[in-house]
């Protein structure tokens, strides 16, 4: 099964300014991700989508071919879908590549490693499945109620009816860090989910997100003590 690895990564982040190109742990964000994904044996071809002329030099240092995306396609509320499908477009008009599968790896998962890439596509090869995603454990309890100008809490469940945390059934959240998809369900669906999805649960740490300077501080302690692989 060949697979397409696309990177996409614009130039116009509002919550954290600069943040594909900013340094974490000594190399541009950007950078763990190419390199995971250049380490990856199920990764056939790996592509950055960006119009930003600073990211797809970094990208392109680091190894990766370089798509230059259309500012439509890069506002602040553009969906990824639509430069997923401009990447595919561009990989076919250059030399005729049609994969069979779609890896769409964000730049804001720097601890997800190649070994997670791979289980991803040997996990969609190797079922019937539409598409896989990793997925983290949530914890158990969420406070589902809404907070008042004074701060109080007001539940929208009863306290004394809360079940034990071992009697409640597992949850799990997407994480963001890896999509496969068939390329025949990715024009299908026009999203990187639908029909059949898999998931692969990954462990809290490698699945930090980050979307904030908190969530960087957390990214830089954790990469002291986790070895990406």
């Amino acid at each position: 099964m060949m697979t397409v690895a696309v990177i996409p990564a614009r130039g116009g982040s509002k919550g954290i300014p600069r943040k594909n190109v900013r340094d974490l742990a000594g190399k541009p964000l950007i950078a763990w991700t190419v390199e995971a994904a250049k380490r990856a044996t199920r990764i056939d071809r790996l592509v950055v989508s960006t119009d930003d002329d600073e990211i797809a030099s970094v990208a392109a240092a680091f190894g990766a071919e370089v798509v230059r995306r259309p500012p439509e396609l890069a506002q602040d509320h553009s969906p990824t879908e639509p430069s997923l499908f401009h990447a595919l477009e561009q990989l076919e008009l250059m030399d005729g590549c049609v994969p069979d599968a779609l890896a769409l790896l964000q730049c804001t998962s720097p601890l997800r490693g190649a070994d997670t890439i791979d289980a991803c596509v040997e996990l969609l090869e190797s079922t019937a499945s539409d598409a896989v995603m990793t997925v983290t454990h949530a914890q158990h309890w969420y406070l589902s109620g809404t907070l008042d100008a004074g701060g109080l809490f007001h539940p929208q469940y009863d306290y004394a009816k809360r079940p034990r945390s071992q009697e409640m059934p597992e949850k799990y959240r997407e994480n963001g860090a890896v999509y496969v998809t068939r390329l025949s369900a990715l024009r299908r669906y026009r999203n990187r989910l639908g029909g059949a999805v898999r998931v692969l649960p990954m462990d809290p740490v490698r699945s930090i997100d980050i979307d904030s300077e908190a969530d960087f501080a957390l990214a830089e302690e954790a990469l002291a003590g986790v070895v990406v692989r």
